[in-house]
């Protein structure tokens, strides 16, 4: 009884090893795909649907710069909680955009989105 368990256990665990893969496969197939045909992310796709529509995306590239700029706490923060810090900062920049636009007479809808 214990061996038929045991061999149940050890087929599910393959099966479920073998499923993942492909689960993995297919996601790098579809990021490829959309890539190919220009596509927004996936994860982006859920927000902003498939339809034609024109965005305007940007990638802040010095993020742990500005935080250090503004604060000496920020440094020890970078290496305690980098993705807390992160996190505060693209709040901060949102914040200051939507200001920004809003002020210039811009209707937008800045937001904050994690793509891999």
């Amino acid at each position: 009884m214990l061996t038929l368990g045991v061999l149940a256990f050890a087929l599910a665990g393959a099966a479920l090893w073998r499923l993942r893969r492909e689960l993995r496969e297919l996601e790098r197939q579809a990021h490829e795909m959309a890539r190919r045909v220009e596509a927004l992310p996936v994860e982006l796709t859920k927000v902003f649907g498939t339809e034609d529509r024109y965005l305007i995306s940007v990638e802040l590239l010095n993020l742990f710069e500005l935080a250090h700029k503004k604060t000496w706490v920020a440094r020890p923060l970078t290496v305690l909680t980098p993705r807390l810090l992160r996190d505060a900062i693209h709040r901060k920049v949102v914040g200051r955009v939507r200001e920004n636009l809003a002020s210039a007479g811009v209707e937008a809808d800045v937001r904050v989105h994690r793509v891999r």
